[in-house]
């Protein structure tokens, strides 16, 4: 519908209608009207859905169609539907005529002229068939029958209804359902709206930013049905949970282990003699001697069975006093390190080993993060071995990084402890860079003297690894508390200047240029000293880079993919942040900015061809340049590259064919039909030698 209306502001354009309206002597323009109906036959068969197109001057009583050609008003075919759109109050829009059931049209209306302050001097209109439209837009809903589309124009007027064809050209304000819902303006965007016949329909409105208003209507004896279907699946699914509940139940009952059942039906198969234990005799003493045996044995695969489960289960504590972020109470530390057989007391240090741009590892898939934490946590495991050291437990919390509690024996001092940990770190990184080859950083905390403090030191661990972020040469980051960070920050300003330097270099497509502005831009950041810092900073970086995409036009972000964020938020080195700006960003951004240039390029070469046509080749390079607002010369340029052919070369081309037009439609003089598309008579004999190789009298004559 939308396109209609614009062809019908093509056609205005039109020099022949306009010069129609307000001429009494229009009526015997008799070329004028064979060249208006040439164009309004070429608006019609550029949409499918255009039925006919009807013009009519008040003044020369003149009235063109495609179907009737030219008339009077008073024995044209079209006479009743003339005289209700000149009586209509709107100067535009889509309406029904009279006729309409008969001939199943929806007309669009223009008045003209279209700025007018004086009278009405004509009227231009677009019959489509109503049923087209509704094939296009009500296609997807033809089989459900409780579900209607309506189209309403800003006048409330119905135009179109997928399912009630009497309601066409009805004001809303005359159905109470749709003027209710139209009239609302509460907060809620789901209310209850009632018919004339009193039945119920849950509505649901929602206005989108454009201005566009969305209504979904769901009657009440619908929303029974769903409901029914709703009640008997949660009732089908609970008998089912419940069913299967109960077997599972059973089932684990009967295998679970429990050595007085097996005890009890070891003896029913004692006083059976089905195991021949004992002999027949059946002394009392060789039952209970037997029974006591297997009673045993029962013992020593339960106790080898809690050993297998024990380790994790000793993990998971251990996980929960790293992780928790509130005191733990001293109660159920005790009791779970006499489970487990930890030690309380001592001096314990956590250390945190994350490997090194994994995002660029071939060997494994991005989801086997926990592939590779079992190999880490395997090695770590096997070098917990130094005089100094009591114990370690290596555990994992995601697949992402591997931690290790370290358990000092009481008898090392301080120094000894930091380059027990030094040495561990540094055989850890050696192994799995030898043998593995992989490159990871080490956090180490500092030493806590309970166990039940150990989730402090492994925040240490991880403040430590920040680190990483601003020294991309180091690999072992051992904690330490900084004083004068906050002197820092308060002498650190956001550089800004380099961003905007940043932003400009990528939509000039200047990648070098970004990439060491990129490098000033952690230069400078990297003097605060602070990880959070570091990384807002970037994150401020990423939004104008996406600001700038978005000021390319609407629909850009689309092309974005996945959450940039939270890719950025996964990099933690100083390496992966920059190779992810360089490496993935970068070509984002240069591939989305291309696109813009294209579609923008292509869309002013369209403009200015419809530019030329509407006004029959006479604007010049300049006059188009300001319409689509670049330099002459560029546009010429754009030319060469959509079109194949330089402005001028085109606007030749489009002359010499309205010239040819021209000599076979007309018997005008070569004279007289060069000065009509702006040429001199001997300018037009050029073009016609160049583009047809024969000059404009010789092409006459080849027509006859």
């Amino acid at each position: 519908m939308t396109s209609v209306e614009y062809q019908s502001l093509q056609l205005l354009n039109n020099p022949s209608l306009r010069s129609a309206l307000g001429q009494p002597t229009f009526s015997e323009q008799f070329v004028t009207q064979l060249e208006l109906l040439d164009y309004m036959q070429v608006q019609k068969n550029a949409s499918p859905l255009i039925q006919d197109i009807v013009f009519y001057s008040s003044m020369s009583d003149t009235v063109l169609t495609n179907f009737y050609g030219k008339s009077t008003l008073e024995n044209s075919p079209q006479q009743s539907s003339i005289q209700a759109a000149m009586s209509l109050t709107k100067s535009e829009g889509w309406t029904y005529f009279p006729g309409y059931r008969q001939n199943g049209y929806i007309s669009y209306v223009r008045q003209l002229p279209v700025m007018r302050t004086g009278p009405l001097q004509g009227l231009l209109i677009f019959q489509v068939k109503a049923s087209e439209i509704e094939k296009l837009i009500f296609q997807s809903v033809t089989d459900k029958l409780s579900e209607s589309l309506i189209v309403i124009d800003s006048d409330n007027t119905i135009l179109l209804h997928s399912t009630d064809s009497s309601l066409l050209g009805k004001s809303t304000n005359e159905l109470p359902l749709y003027k209710s819902i139209l009239t609302y303006d509460g907060k809620n965007q789901s209310f209850i709206t009632t018919n004339e016949s009193g039945e119920k329909f849950l509505t649901a409105i929602n206005k989108s930013s454009l201005g566009r208003t969305y209504i979904s209507l769901w009657p009440e004896q619908e929303l029974t049905k769903q409901l029914n279907w709703l009640r008997l699946l949660i009732v089908s699914s609970v008998i089912i949970i419940l069913i299967f509940g109960i077997i599972l139940t059973i089932a684990s009952s009967k295998f679970a282990y429990s050595p007085i059942d097996q005890l009890i039906r070891y003896g029913g198969q004692l006083r059976n003699g089905a195991l021949g234990r004992v002999s027949g005799s059946g002394n009392e003493l060789d039952y209970i001697r037997s029974s006591l045996a297997y009673l045993n044995e029962q013992a020593s695969s339960l106790q080898n069975y809690v050993q297998k489960i024990q380790p994790a289960l000793r993990d998971q504590f251990m996980m929960k006093l790293l992780l928790s972020s509130n005191v733990v109470k001293l109660a159920e530390v005790e009791d779970g390190c006499q489970s487990f057989q930890l030690p309380m007391s001592g001096r314990f240090a956590v250390l945190i080993v994350r490997p090194e741009n994994l995002f660029k590892e071939k060997r494994f898939f991005p989801n086997e993060g926990p592939v590779i934490a079992f190999a880490v946590k395997n090695v770590m495991h096997e070098l917990i071995d130094h005089e100094h050291i009591s114990e370690g437990f290596v555990l994992g919390e995601d697949g992402r990084e591997s931690i290790a509690v370290i358990h000092f024996k009481d008898s090392a001092n301080e120094t000894d402890r930091n380059q027990a940990l030094l040495a561990y770190a540094t055989k850890i990184r050696e192994i799995l860079r030898t043998h593995l080859s992989f490159d990871v950083s080490i956090g180490i905390g500092g030493l806590r003297s309970e166990i039940a403090l150990i989730s402090e030191s492994y925040k240490e661990a991880s403040r430590a690894l920040q680190q990483r972020l601003f020294d991309d040469n180091r690999t072992i980051f051992l904690f330490e508390s900084k004083t004068a960070t906050a002197e820092r920050l308060s002498l650190f300003n956001y550089p800004k200047d380099i961003e905007l330097s940043i932003t400009e270099y990528l939509l000039q497509g200047d990648h070098l240029m970004a990439k060491q502005s990129l490098q000033l831009f952690y230069e400078r950041i990297r003097i605060s000293d602070s990880y959070n810092t570091a990384i807002y900073c970037y994150h401020i970086l990423l939004s104008s880079i996406i600001q700038s995409l978005e000021e390319m036009g609407y629909g850009v972000l689309d092309n974005l993919g996945d959450n940039l964020f939270v890719q950025l938020k996964a990099r933690q080195t100083y390496s992966e942040v920059q190779e992810w700006f360089i490496e993935v960003l970068f070509p984002i951004h240069k591939q989305i900015a291309e696109q813009s240039r294209t579609n923008s390029t292509r869309k002013a070469v369209q403009l200015v061809c419809q530019h030329i046509e509407a006004n029959q080749g006479m604007p010049s390079l300049i006059e188009c340049a300001e319409l689509v607002q670049i330099s002459p010369s560029y546009l010429s340029r754009l030319f060469k590259q959509e079109a194949g052919m330089t402005f001028i070369e085109y606007l030749m081309k489009y002359k010499v064919e309205r010239a040819k037009k021209l000599l076979e439609e007309t018997n005008y003089s070569i004279t007289e039909i060069a000065e009509i598309i702006g040429y001199s008579e001997r300018n037009l004999n050029r073009a016609f030698q160049r583009h047809v190789m024969m000059s404009p009298n010789q092409y006459r004559l080849s027509l006859r």
